[in-house]
């Protein structure tokens, strides 16, 4: 994960990369490599060890002889520790602080942060130089604000909110209406042909507060999109949106037309974006990087058919990759600052199906590469991820790529865990009862694929073994689970085959 030095202090800074360490390490740490990695002292090590366990989703940092690791409580992980940590930082309440209030001289800024005026000056450097780089905006010291382009501070604002607070929360509480713009939300996005996600409806949410809020001040994109008008026209003789319009009217003295929807959805009522599958047809033949909706269609296809894995949504997914080539930052798997969750869900695929990730991205990659376009390697991660966590049953399919496995459960007693096993784990597993006076494994070698026992019986080769001293429903999931991931890993290191 690639830290964005400019943002923290030193000492945030070594937190951060503890962090990073603890959780994405690929092997346990021990305090000699931490102190190397973090090049710091021991004493000072321990130090950033109490301040992360003071946060409140970490459990514990146990040193287990001879590494350390983290533990969080069961309803959070390292998201929400790094939320913490950037939730704590100067440069993001000074950011926030610029957001919401306007300050006529620096004094009168410090003295809302409660630092000095030398302290200020200092953060501002050090944060200016992060904004220039990653916003291409910064903050002006003579008006104490931030200027550059709208749109890229808008963007700032956008994933500064949607990572330092929850899903559950509003920020915005003192300035909008949170059920007047939910259901102004509501009604904009009725209009999308594909699905709108929780996460894309609160993504949504966020980005027309934001965009609403600098809109009320005085900031404009100014740009009035033709997908504002159709949606205006269509929806100004509405009951609610009447009644939204009021509202707004009320709380910021502006009409709810063509020109405020535009301001509040501007990214996302883009001409050349697919919202739509069927208003949108002149869009699906365009080229976005060298590559069109088709190819994508195209490409997922060839996918399917491929590796016998149905993908039901590949036009959903289609329309997904082909609107993030456009919106790019703008992008809702692209919002955040520090935290990067494509990368553990990516990692999960790349140590238990390598062969199949590397599959799918050189398909992916194909149409680019067929144009002569060459993705970053950032880019290609990200579209890999879209495929990945919008794959309709995907994890269902990869279990279906073999032959459903034959258990046989011989068990001493009544065979109530068989029957539970069977219940329970049926639609992934063909499971059978013992029920014969004599166990003949040469036999069962030729029916089945794996035998659950809390029995010592003759090992055979080609048939499976699973011990228990205790076979109980928990601990056999359990291992069942483990047998059949082994199965289609190995599967998959075989595949997949070039036609």
């Amino acid at each position: 994960m690639y830290i964005k030095q400019n943002l923290f202090s030193n000492q945030q800074l070594r937190g951060l990369k503890l962090a990073v360490l603890l959780n994405h390490g690929e092997e346990p740490c021990d305090y000699t490599h931490i102190c190397r990695h973090l090049h710091c002292s021991f004493l000072t090590l321990q130090t950033e060890i109490a301040h992360l366990a003071s946060f409140g989703e970490v459990r514990a940092l146990p040193y287990v002889e001879p590494h350390l690791e983290v533990q969080y409580r069961p309803e959070f992980g390292p998201q929400k520790l790094f939320q913490s940590i950037l939730n704590e930082t100067p440069s993001m309440r000074l950011v926030e602080a610029l957001f919401y209030n306007d300050f006529d001289s620096l004094e009168e800024l410090a003295e809302a942060l409660f630092t000095s005026l030398s302290t200020l000056k200092r953060l501002i450097k050090r944060t200016n130089v992060y904004l220039q780089l990653g916003f291409n905006c910064m903050i002006n010291v003579r008006s104490v604000r931030i200027v550059g382009p709208e749109h890229s501070v808008r963007l700032l604002y956008l994933k500064y909110f949607t990572e330092v607070y929850d899903n559950y929360a509003w920020p915005f509480l003192d300035s909008i209406n949170e059920i007047a713009l939910t259901s102004l939300v509501d009604v904009t996005t009725s209009n999308f042909s594909h699905r709108v996600t929780h996460s894309l409806f609160a993504y949504l949410k966020i980005m027309s507060a934001v965009n609403l809020i600098r809109f009320s001040k005085g900031y404009r994109v100014n740009e009035v999109y033709p997908r504002s008008c159709s949606l205006y026209e269509k929806l100004k003789e509405d009951p609610t949106f009447l009644h939204l319009s009021e509202l707004f009217w009320r709380d910021f003295g502006k009409p709810l037309d063509q020109v405020a929807l535009s301001e509040m959805f501007s990214t996302y009522f883009r001409q050349d974006l697919i919202l739509n599958a069927e208003l949108d047809q002149q869009n699906k033949d365009k080229e976005v990087e060298g590559v069109t909706y088709e190819d994508m269609l195209e490409t997922l296809e060839g996918i399917e058919n491929r590796f016998g894995m149905p993908i039901a949504n590949k036009s959903e997914i289609s329309l997904l990759i082909y609107n993030a080539l456009i919106l790019k930052e703008h992008d809702i798997y692209e919002n955040f600052l520090v935290y990067d969750y494509r990368e553990p869900y990516i990692a999960y695929f790349k140590d238990s199906y390598p062969k199949l990730l590397e599959a799918f991205q050189e398909a992916l990659l194909a149409p680019f590469k067929a144009k002569g376009v060459e993705l970053a390697k950032e880019r290609q991660n990200h579209l890999l991820y879209i495929l990945l966590v919008n794959w309709d049953n995907l994890f269902f399919h990869i279990s279906r790529a073999i032959d459903k496995q034959k258990v046989l459960v011989v068990e001493k007693g009544t065979c109530n865990s068989g029957q539970f096993l069977i219940a329970y784990a049926g639609q992934y597993f063909d499971i059978a009862i013992h029920e014969h006076h004599q166990i003949d494994m040469h036999k069962i070698k030729e029916e089945y694929d794996v035998v659950l026992t809390d029995q010592t019986l003759e090992v055979v080769d080609g048939v499976d073994i699973i011990y228990f001293s205790q076979l109980v429903p928990s601990i056999a999931l359990e291992k069942l689970n483990k047998f059949l991931k082994k199965k289609i890993q190995k599967h998959f290191l075989e595949e997949p085959e070039e036609e």
